[in-house]
């Protein structure tokens, strides 16, 4: 069959363009900072070339998937890219990934090319088992083995029937002796560009299905709100396998800037001296990451003149860390925000609202309707709580091979033709209009026949003086049907007491609130993306 001229202007419509477009125009402006290097965009376009080209010769074509399971660094970015560029569809995985996890995104997502990092020895285990495609999907290895100890240690907790690690192509050897030329596009910004995954109540992971458009118009609406510019240099330690580390590569490069990334957050102290030396302007973290900080006594000496914004999402930042942060900061704009993977950002709270807001997430982002949603399906007053719908060309395509789950999220909007998601967490809004979480669905706890947020009770524990942390759950109970636990990361020499946490709840929210149990740990569970894992605190 003929295929009809594609005009290559189309290129202007794809996420990737942005990098191409950098190294025509200002091909000698760093685009990349990482693991001692400093590419601009000239050397980062010609990698994510060759990386493209490696791919198109190993069989990606347009919407087959490449999965690449790598930490934070070069090589991350450009398989990212490259995927992208040979019109496939990228999924990144940590390289900790644990060979249950990476065997079942396999399965479901059926990559035609996988790039693997060689300490990623668990996932490289489980490999053979799990390659039954026909042909089996193109191997590439890159990074160095992992310590002896660790792969002795994977290997014994990989499966019993495990076989020996399989042979791959060198992905620098491979990139080296590729085509310079990018190969021919067939793509145009409705076609996928990535997939995202995220677990549902069951565990399975679910294949976020995000277009060109969504991506594009994400990563516009974000960087217009945060006022981007060619000049911002963003220090980025989340990992890129989620969309609130992804974001803030694509943003970057779509406004021309410099992207500084780590491989992750540790210890607070070299990544404040990270935001000196390189003169960040901008910086994303969620709580845990902002609670470290804070807990630097030295924090106020360190010259961070140059950072002109923060930004937070995962769970909502305890008022009294967002009054600290404004203390020690002053000139410094602090975004509260919050999304989903299924759509990227939803909202943000302006700056200048802050201190007056500090639970707040705000207002919607730009290029986007939201409204919260009674169960009768009738939109919500001020003051009543309800699941927040978000509409907008953010909203993802779906759940790859997964229909079930896709229509209970995408439902019929109220314009012909349309769907609109259907977020599953639960909102209000102050007479203003400024948005305020309240639960996730299923995360309300359900008490002496009466519901309490998990949040507000948060909130009020991390104003005591010397709590950092506090993650509040549900746990069965014969007579309350659910009684309230809280989870609690005191301070150093920090004399915070059961007796003290149950007085401030009962004098700040209702009796039904108060915890019936306190525990002290040294360190909340958390996902790569920063939220608390919840269940395992039950």
């Amino acid at each position: 069959m003929h295929t009809p001229l594609r005009d290559p202007l189309s290129d202007r419509f794809l996420i990737d363009h942005a990098l191409r477009a950098g190294a025509q125009a200002t091909p000698d402006r760093l685009a990349l900072i990482s693991e001692g290097r400093r590419l601009t965009y000239a050397e980062l376009n010609a990698l994510v070339d060759r990386c493209a080209s490696t791919l198109r010769e190993a069989g990606v074509t347009r919407g087959e998937r490449v999965i690449g399971v790598l930490d934070n660094g070069i090589d991350a970015v450009v398989t990212y890219y490259g995927a992208i560029r040979a019109d496939g569809v990228p999924s990144l995985l940590p390289a900790n990934t644990r060979g249950r996890r990476f065997g079942q995104v396999v399965q479901v997502a059926e990559p035609r090319a996988l790039i693997v990092a060689r300490s990623a020895h668990e996932c490289l285990a489980a490999l053979p088992d799990l390659s039954h495609g026909t042909p089996p999907p193109a191997l590439f290895l890159t990074g160095a083995p992992a310590p002896a100890a660790a792969a002795a240690a994977a290997a014994a907790t990989a499966a019993p029937t495990a076989h020996p690690l399989p042979e791959g192509r060198d992905l620098p050897e491979a990139l080296a002796a590729a085509a310079e030329t990018p190969p021919p596009r067939r793509s145009i910004e409705l076609d996928l560009a990535t997939l995202c995954w995220t677990s549902g109540s069951t565990g399975e992971p679910k294949g976020v299905m995000l277009t060109h458009q969504n991506l594009r118009a994400s990563a516009t609406a974000i960087g217009t709100y945060l006022a981007h510019t060619p000049e911002d240099i963003v220090l980025c330690v989340l990992p890129l396998s989620h969309t609130y580390g992804l974001f803030q590569l694509l943003v970057t490069h779509l406004f021309g800037g410099t992207l500084v990334l780590e491989k992750g957050f540790s210890m607070p102290w070299p990544i404040v001296q990270r935001l000196a030396d390189e003169k960040i302007t901008g910086f994303a973290g969620v709580p845990t990451i902002f609670a470290s900080m804070l807990s630097l006594k030295n924090l106020a000496k360190a010259d961070l003149s140059a950072l002109r914004y923060m930004t937070n999402a995962a769970y909502g930042l305890p008022g009294a860390q967002v009054l600290r942060l404004r203390e020690l900061l002053p000139a410094v704009q602090f975004f509260a925000m919050y999304g989903q993977t299924e759509c990227t950002r939803v909202c943000y709270l302006p700056p200048a609202l802050a201190l007056e807001k500090p639970a707040s997430v705000g207002i919607a982002m730009p290029n986007e309707e939201l409204w919260i949603q009674r169960e009768d399906g009738t939109r919500a007053l001020p003051g009543e709580t309800g699941e927040l719908v978000v509409r907008g060309p953010n909203v993802m395509r779906g759940y790859f091979r997964n229909p079930e789950a896709t229509a209970r999220a995408l439902q019929p909007g109220d314009l012909p033709g349309e769907v609109v998601l259907h977020t599953g967490d639960l909102f209000r809004t102050d007479d203003d209009g400024h948005l305020y979480f309240v639960a996730r669905k299923d995360d309300i706890i359900k008490t002496r026949g009466e519901k309490v947020s998990p949040l507000e009770v948060e909130s009020v524990v991390c104003r005591i003086p010397g709590v950092i942390e506090a993650a509040a759950v549900g746990v069965p109970d014969a007579v309350l049907g659910q009684a309230v636990k809280i989870v609690v990361v005191r301070g150093e020499q920090a004399e915070v007491s059961a007796d003290d946490i149950r007085r401030k709840v009962r004098s700040d929210m209702d009796e039904i609130a108060v915890p019936k149990f306190v525990e002290f740990v040294d360190t909340l569970p958390k996902t790569a993306s920063g939220k608390v894992k919840k269940s395992e605190l039950l």
